[in-house]
């Protein structure tokens, strides 16, 4: 999977987030593919874990900043992510590893979350949301809706 316009929401702040998901998912997948996923596979959920706090708080303060009509909807998106991810963790905690196959399996599981949450949340409820912000940033009463919602916001790849 590439990082393509296609995949920008349009926010800049949001879209750095989804290229460093891809960039990723472009990991594990070589990981996968080379037969060396059980030396990366922690460091992929461990980034998971830190892109979903980041990037789902940092969505979450916009849509409540700009008073998005489909928070709720979104952020029951954001929790099933999160509750995937803790499935993740915990398995990867489990792993047994004098099951021969046990790190490829959970790779390939964690990659399958990753790409399901790029197809069907990012290039649906995000896009949705990216098209509502950019509205809002030109006609709506906060045209710094941006800046407000990024204080203190920090994330490390």
């Amino acid at each position: 999977m590439e990082w393509t316009e296609d995949l920008s929401v349009g926010i800049d702040t949001i879209d750095e987030y989804h290229k460093a998901l891809i960039s990723r998912i472009k990991e594990l997948v070589t990981a996968i593919k080379n037969n060396f996923c059980k030396y990366i596979i922690g460091d992929a959920i461990n980034f998971l874990e830190r892109y979903s706090a980041a990037c789902l708080s940092a969505e979450e303060r916009y849509m409540q900043i700009s008073h998005y009509p489909e928070y709720n909807k979104h952020k029951e998106q954001h929790d099933s992510f999160v509750t995937d991810i803790h499935q993740l963790k915990n398995e990867l905690l489990n792993l047994d590893s004098s099951e021969k196959h046990a790190s490829y399996y959970l790779s390939v599981e964690t990659n399958r979350v990753m790409v399901d949450w790029v197809c069907n949340h990012i290039l649906n409820a995000n896009k949705t949301l990216g098209a509502f912000l950019r509205v809002e940033m030109i006609f709506g009463n906060n045209p710094s809706i941006l800046d407000s919602a990024m204080h203190g916001a920090y994330f490390k790849n």
